[in-house]
C-alpha cells in the first residue's frame, strides 16, 4: 500500500469514528452577494414586505438532524452556522439586498403577524442534512416553502436546492457546497418567484446575451465546479426572460454534474411551463444525484397538473424510498 493510500485509509478511520461517537460541526455560512440581474423599471413604488415566521413542529428546526438511508434518525453529529442564529431575520436581510439590487424597492420586516399590504408567510425553512455512512457524501437538502399573500389573495412560493460533498481531509471540506452555495441560491431563487408572482418583472433581451456571451467565454477555463460560471447559468433563470430558455437547455448537455443542474434548477425558476417534457427526459437520463434532483425540482416549479402527477408518480419509484434528496424535493411539490 503506498504511503498516499495508508494516509488516506487513516483519515477516513478518524472521520467514521467521528461520525459515529458523535461531535459537533459548526460553520460560517458567507454573506450571499446579490445577482447581477436589474429588471431595469425605475418607476416601481417603495413596498414593505412583512415576513411572518408559520413554521411549526418538525418543520421549524432550521438545521435538521444527519439522517441516513431510508430516514432513520441519528444523534451521531449535530450541525450549527453561526453566521445563522436566527435563520428568518437572516432570510428577510438577504432577501431585501437580492431584490433591491434587482431594482425592486422592497423594505422587508420580520414581524409576528399581518393583515394587510405584502405578505410573505414562512411555513418552511430547512437545511436538512444526509448522510448514510461515514464514507458517504454529506447531503444538504436546502427546502423553502412559504406563501405570498397580496390582496388577499395567496400564491405558493416553493425552492429546492440539492448538493453532496464527500470529505476527504476535513469535515469543513463541506462549507461550501452543502451550506455557503445552496443558502444564496435559495434566497435567489425565492425572491425570482416573488418578482414573477407580484411584479413580473423581466431583465432584457440584451441582458441575457451578455450572461450567456460570458458563460461561453468562461466556460472551458477551469475545470473545478466551483470555479466555473454556475451563478451566471443561474442567473439566466432569475431574469425572468423566456429568452434564456434556449441557452439554459444548451448547459444542461454539459458533461459537469453541478454545471448541468444548475441550469436545470433555472429552467423551472424560469417559469418555463413548455418545457416539461424535456425536463422528464432530463430526469430519466441522469447519471447524477444533482442533475436527477433538479430536473425534480424544476417540474415541481412548472407545478401544472401534468407536472405534479409526474411527480406524485416519482413516489412509485424505488429511488424516492432510497434517495433522501429526491424524497424531500418530491414531498415539498406534492406532501
Amino acid at each position: 500500500m503506498s504511503k498516499l493510500r495508508l494516509l488516506t485509509t487513516i483519515v477516513w478511520i478518524i472521520l467514521t469514528a467521528m461520525f459515529f461517537a458523535g461531535c459537533a460541526l459548526s460553520y460560517t455560512v458567507k454573506e450571499p452577494v446579490p445577482s447581477s440581474v436589474d429588471y431595469g423599471r425605475k418607476d416601481i413604488k417603495p413596498v414593505m414586505l412583512t415576513i411572518v415566521d408559520k413554521r411549526t413542529g418538525a418543520d421549524s428546526i432550521f438545521l435538521a438532524k444527519v439522517l441516513g438511508v431510508g430516514g432513520s434518525m441519528s444523534d451521531s453529529i449535530s450541525v450549527t452556522i453561526d453566521s445563522m442564529a436566527d435563520p428568518i431575520a437572516y432570510f428577510s436581510q438577504q432577501m431585501e439586498r437580492e431584490l433591491n439590487s434587482r431594482g425592486i424597492p422592497v423594505k422587508c420586516v420580520v414581524g409576528k403577524s399581518a393583515t394587510e399590504g405584502l405578505v410573505l408567510l414562512i411555513n418552511r425553512y430547512q437545511i436538512v442534512n444526509v448522510r448514510a455512512t461515514g464514507f458517504s457524501p454529506w447531503e444538504a437538502c436546502h427546502v423553502f416553502y412559504g406563501t405570498i399573500v397580496m390582496d388577499k389573495r395567496e400564491k405558493p412560493i416553493k425552492a429546492y436546492f440539492y448538493n453532496g460533498k464527500t470529505p476527504v481531509w476535513s469535515m469543513k471540506e463541506i462549507e461550501e457546497p452543502c451550506f455557503t452555495i445552496p443558502v444564496s441560491i435559495i434566497i435567489k431563487d425565492v425572491a425570482s418567484k416573488i418578482n414573477r408572482e407580484v411584479f413580473n418583472l423581466r431583465a432584457s433581451n440584451e441582458k441575457v446575451d451578455a450572461l450567456t456571451a460570458q458563460i461561453d467565454a468562461e466556460i472551458g477555463k477551469d475545470k473545478d465546479p466551483y470555479a466555473r460560471p454556475f451563478w451566471k447559468v443561474l442567473e439566466l433563470g432569475y431574469t425572468n426572460n423566456p429568452k434564456a430558455t434556449e441557452p439554459l437547455k444548451k448547459y444542461t448537455q454539459d458533461s459537469d454534474e453541478f454545471f448541468k443542474s444548475c441550469a436545470l434548477s433555472s429552467i423551472g425558476t424560469l417559469g418555463a411551463d413548455d418545457q416539461l417534457e424535456f425536463l422528464i427526459q432530463q430526469y430519466r437520463a441522469a447519471a447524477g444525484y444533482n442533475d436527477k434532483y433538479m430536473a425534480a425540482k424544476s417540474i415541481g416549479d412548472i407545478g401544472t397538473p401534468a407536472a405534479l402527477q409526474v411527480l406524485q408518480d416519482m413516489k412509485k419509484d424505488k429511488a424516492y424510498t432510497s434517495e433522501g434528496g429526491l424524497r424531500y424535493c418530491v414531498d415539498l411539490y406534492v406532501p
